[in-house]
């Protein structure tokens, strides 16, 4: 009788675990993907089932690790930005919805793919201005990167407007970052001249850490400009002008281990930058350089 006891009471056990399991699937499928739904882009006329069957069955892995541990030794201001909204996208960069930064950037979610841009400031030297990431960063904290790197969000008007939306969303993250006046720019007119648009580039990397990593298609914009500094310390370590040969300098040194340089950043100077370098002072000769085709330049494994 204890035999059939003991069977009895762990058929129960195990049929109890099975139902939580499901209503927490369910819980989260709706919490998640469903919320992903209702902010799609009005010009998108459904969800993608792919994405959201994927993202379904990887939410599960997100709750093996409790929120204490993601979180650890993460400094708070930095925890607040991971609330933010990116733009999800597909792989031709059609916009399919809005997704936490957190959520996006979690390598046991499958790094949804989603929009960002990038910032190559030269002074009227034609240095380029670097930034060294904050310590404080939840991605690639300390490493070396492009004058600014980051992402249009889904909730702010006209961020989600494609090139116009990135340069947007550079103005702001430049202010946010290095403290660049947001009065500066000639906003004239919805162009934003200052900034040239050059090229878009997919990339995927993880970052040290195993957690989080970044899955992106990346609008590149170069921009010409004397600016003023006033650097956020929770975002941003160092800055420095460099010229090109001090460029292949620094990544001589990530090669060899002495600094690390972001990989976004490699892949945009190694296939791009140096060419584009010699055509910065006219900016009708640097369009000619533009892909006016906006084709999606690709790197590893995406």
């Amino acid at each position: 009788g204890l035999f059939y006891k003991s069977r009895f009471m762990s058929s129960l056990i195990q049929f109890q675990l099975i139902h939580f399991h499901r209503r927490l699937s369910n819980l989260l499928y709706h919490n998640i993907s469903h919320r992903s739904i209702i902010n799609c882009h009005p010009f998108t006329p459904h969800f993608s089932t792919k994405f959201t069957t994927s993202f379904r069955s990887s939410s599960l892995l997100t709750m093996n690790s409790t929120e204490s541990d993601l979180w650890t030794g993460v400094d708070e201001e930095q925890k607040k930005l991971m609330n933010e909204e990116v733009i999800l996208v597909d792989r031709n960069d059609q916009i399919l919805g809005g997704l936490s930064k957190k959520e996006s950037h979690l390598i046991s979610n499958q790094l949804p793919l989603h929009r960002a841009f990038s910032v190559l400031l030269f002074n009227t030297k034609h240095q380029m201005l670097l930034q060294q990431r904050a310590s404080t960063k939840i991605t690639f904290p300390s490493y070396w990167t492009n004058t600014c790197c980051s992402h249009p969000l889904f909730s702010i008007d006209q961020e989600t407007d494609g090139i116009l939306g990135a340069k947007k969303a550079a103005i702001r993250k430049l202010h946010h970052e290095l403290g660049i006046d947001v009065n500066c720019w000639s906003n004239s007119n919805e162009n934003l001249n200052e900034f040239v648009f050059m090229n878009k580039v997919h990339y995927k990397a993880e970052s040290d850490c195993g957690i989080w990593g970044e899955h992106e298609i990346d609008y590149v914009l170069i921009c010409v400009k004397d600016v003023d500094l006033n650097v956020s310390k929770n975002e941003v370590d160092d800055v420095k002008y460099l010229n090109r040969e001090e460029l292949k300098e620094l990544l001589e040194q990530d090669g060899n281990g002495i600094v690390k340089v972001t990989p976004w950043f490699k892949y945009i100077v190694n296939a791009f930058v140096f060419q584009w370098w010699d055509q910065l002072d006219s900016k009708e000769v640097l369009r000619d350089a533009v892909d006016t085709q906006h084709q999606i330049h690709r790197f590893g494994d995406v």
